[in-house]
């Protein structure tokens, strides 16, 4: 029987690997395959000379689910090659397969603060990219309204935003889809921002967050009309 939070892993989905020597550093990988004892994935840049370096075998694997984030231990069984095939040119994918030590468990993650901003991005779902337009914005997601389409649960997602002057792009899903009028989609996509990327959507969701303070405050203090 499939270990809860295990169900939520889906081929080709993205996932963190962290090493366990108190770095804090995540790796951007892919699962290839996933059983009960056994999870394979792609071999996350740079994880390799890293996990060789620090002489550890044990990795914490993490990913998004409408649910939260999951986290799980697992130890490094092999290190693999396998032949890429359905391309133009077969290619050769390194991959780990590890074995889960623990049960997957479920992050409390903390409350972002979320704030009301239009700011154009381009969503890639699947093959598809659409231009739209944030409703809100936090560290956590972004809630964006784009082209009237369908939109499955759990769908990988990566938006692509010029955020003050910083390009960002950050690898989610779609948490939730509603149609929205006239003829549009309002979805949710929950992800993990890292790096320069969480830097700047810190900072615009900071600074929106001091510009609406301030506004209420002169709202405030200003004299009511008769």
């Amino acid at each position: 029987m499939m270990p809860t939070g295990m169900e939520t892993l889906a081929l080709n989905a993205p996932v963190l690997v962290r090493l366990t020597d108190g770095q804090d550093h995540e790796y951007a990988a892919r699962i290839a395959d996933f059983d009960v004892d056994e999870i394979v994935i792609s071999a996350p840049a740079g994880g390799s000379a890293a996990l060789l370096a620090s002489g550890a075998r044990e990795v914490d694997i993490a990913w998004l689910s409408r649910r939260g984030r999951y986290e799980q231990r697992c130890v490094v069984v092999e290190h693999s090659a396998v032949v890429q095939v359905g391309q133009k040119q077969p290619s050769l994918q390194k991959q780990w397969r590890l074995r889960p030590v623990r049960r997957p468990v479920l992050i409390q993650r903390r409350r972002h603060i979320r704030v009301t901003a239009k700011l154009p991005v381009r969503v890639v779902i699947g093959s598809k990219a659409s231009a739209g337009v944030t409703i809100d914005i936090s560290e956590g997601g972004f809630r964006v309204r784009l082209p009237r389409q369908d939109l499955p649960d759990l769908a990988h997602a990566t938006v692509h935003a010029t955020v003050g002057a910083a390009r960002v792009a950050v690898s989610g899903y779609v948490v939730r889809a509603i149609d929205a009028a006239p003829n549009h989609t309002d979805a949710v996509i929950a992800f993990d921002a890292a790096g320069t990327d969480a830097d700047a959507i810190r900072r615009l969701v900071l600074n929106a967050k001091l510009r609406s303070k301030r506004t209420r405050t002169t709202s405030a203090r200003s004299p009511r009309s008769r």
